[in-house]
């Protein structure tokens, strides 16, 4: 998606907007005398007519009038409930929550039953983190008046927060229920079926979205995130441009649309996106990490490096630590290492650096995130009980009916790998390859459970699965790579061919070492190791370890279903 904060629906005073207000308290004493029809007689108006001028100010978006009207009332201690929570939509939308939170609070002193105060304390709160105090607050505005759609809006959005994905489902669902043309809903909606993997529901939702409200920017971004997600990657660079035309300030949209570029091969236009998305949000370490990755698939080093020096999150820094290797700057390299080692750093990204560190600096750095990691690769198989025969075809044929949306894979000579997360799709043989695979990740990770390495003690609380498929036909290999974004690789494979080559046992085998592609090699020896492969063979190691395939020849294709645990 195109932004962890899932879009709240409005504070409940018509529409108020944010400003900036310099309060003249002066002016408005000033302005208090309203003529009659008798102008040589001004007389005072009711205070009902002036706070009614006031809230007409609001509503017609004249804000910084409304608050000088607000803070001259409370400063004269008038007590009027809606003055108070006007004033305290003011506040929020000025960044001023604690100030906000009191004045909301108080109107609802004088009027508890007041559903607009609760609604809009509900929103105070879940801006400074009490969320579940923001919850009661959306809960009690609902049961002053069952029928506040945006109440059912906002409460879904604090439920995502509290991880009550199918609680923020039904609430959402019910402020549409209420008010049918609400776009921020279907758009919240949409991002709450992302998140439960409904991704075709997602896109109907967000689609929706789009049409109540056509220049909704972040619903054309998501909905572009699903389309990439689907593997439709025509579409997906559609709405993507679309939410930039929009908005050309959506930074994620620019990062996701890189990615897309890049998956269809246009490795030029994809860099300016992530260049500009590096740029808007230069603290946002996903953002700088996609750029400077991809500056260094270029073996541009000085400039991943300029724009990672912005970010000092510890995974920048590792990618900083990569580039150093890769200028085999040793020095600095040490001097970095030391930082990240002291931090423990764990992450696959700096698994892979250190490995190969060791080998061509002839030292013994230890790494957080996994050590000697050849020793951890496992081949296991997975049989027909656990995934059938009949769904193994199905993947086969799914495989070769979609190698129309192939992505652009620049390891890959003569194959074809999938586009998009095949876990996103809603085949009963995807669901049954993901349960085999659940199953085998966890007999994985009890093996090696007293390993000691980080890998395994660090294991993410929440994750996620990312997979494709790739398929070779003869002649066809991958190159030397590693998952740096993962945590833990593996692959299944389907298809498994007769080679023509006898003299080379390890055709079509997969191979590892501690040599990383970008990295000076210095003609060390960086341990090779081959592992045979068979039909139905699956293989699991720490996605630091490098990897590659052997070519091999034959009139069958090699078939296999690659898959990613991410940390989230």
């Amino acid at each position: 998606m195109v932004s962890s904060n899932k879009e709240q629906g409005k504070n409940k005073v018509n529409e108020a907007k944010t400003f900036n207000v310099p309060f003249a308290l002066e002016e408005i004493k000033e302005n208090l005398t309203i003529n009659t029809n008798a102008p040589s007689k001004p007389s005072k108006p009711s205070k009902e007519k002036i706070i009614n001028q006031a809230l007409r100010f609001h509503s017609r978006g004249k804000i910084q009038e409304a608050a000088k009207y607000y803070q001259y009332f409370i400063n004269q201690g008038i007590k009027d409930h809606r003055i108070f929570s006007n004033y305290g939509v003011i506040l929020k939308n000025l960044g001023k929550l604690q100030e906000a939170e009191l004045s909301q609070r108080k109107a609802i002193e004088i009027k508890p039953d007041y559903a607009d105060a609760h609604f809009n304390l509900g929103n105070v709160l879940r801006d400074l983190g009490k969320l579940e105090e923001a919850d009661l607050s959306q809960r009690k505005a609902i049961q002053l008046n069952p029928n506040f759609a945006e109440a059912y809006s906002n409460l879904g959005g604090i439920l995502i927060y509290l991880g009550k994905l199918q609680d923020a489902e039904l609430s959402l669902r019910k402020a549409i229920e209420i008010k049918p043309d609400y776009a921020e809903a279907y758009y919240n909606l949409g991002n709450i079926l992302i998140d439960l993997g409904k991704l075709e529901e997602a896109e109907l939702s967000l689609r929706k979205a789009i049409e109540v409200k056509p220049d909704y920017a972040m619903a054309h971004a998501n909905l572009g995130t699903i389309m990439k997600d689907l593997g439709n990657l025509q579409e997906a660079e559609i709405f993507t441009l679309k939410a930039i035309e929009i908005n050309s300030d959506l930074a994620q949209a620019h990062y996701n649309l890189g990615i897309i570029l890049e998956d269809l091969g246009k490795s030029k236009e994809s860099l300016r996106h992530w260049i500009k998305a590096a740029e808007l949000k230069p603290k946002d370490e996903k953002l700088i990490i996609g750029l400077a990755h991809n500056l260094c698939y270029g073996n541009k080093y000085e400039l991943a490096l300029k724009y990672l020096s912005k970010n000092q999150s510890n995974s920048s820094q590792s990618v900083y630590l990569g580039c150093l290797l890769s200028l085999d700057r040793e020095k600095e390299f040490n001097e970095k290492y030391k930082v990240l080692y002291e931090k423990k750093v764990c992450n696959a990204d700096i698994g892979g650096i250190v490995a190969h560190a060791n080998i061509i600096y002839g030292k013994q750095y230890e790494s957080h995130f996994c050590n000697e990691s050849i020793k951890y690769v496992l081949i296991d198989k997975i049989n027909e009980e656990l995934f059938s025969e009949s769904n193994l075809n199905q993947l086969i044929a799914y495989n070769k009916m979609s190698k129309k949306e192939g992505k652009s894979q620049v390891l890959l000579s003569n194959g074809i790998q999938t586009s998009g997360n095949l876990f996103s799709l809603d085949y009963s043989f995807i669901k049954a390859m993901k349960k085999a695979l659940e199953m085998k990740i966890e007999q994985y990770k009890q093996k090696f459970k007293d390993s000691g390495q980080g890998f395994i003690n660090n294991w993410p609380e929440s994750y996620e699965l990312r997979s494709w498929m790739i398929s070779m036909k003869t002649g066809g290999f991958l190159k030397s790579h590693n998952h740096e974004y993962g945590w833990i690789t593996g692959s299944f494979y389907l298809q498994i061919p007769k080679y023509n080559d006898n003299k080379n046992d390890d055709s079509g085998n997969i191979a590892f070492s501690y040599q990383g592609p970008r990295y000076p090699n210095k003609d060390k020896n960086f341990n090779l190791t081959v592992k045979k492969l068979e039909t139905r063979d699956i293989c699991i190691f720490p996605s630091s370890l490098f990897h590659h395939t052997i070519p091999f020849e034959s009139s069958e294709e090699r078939i296999c279903f690659v898959f990613d645990l991410v940390q989230k």
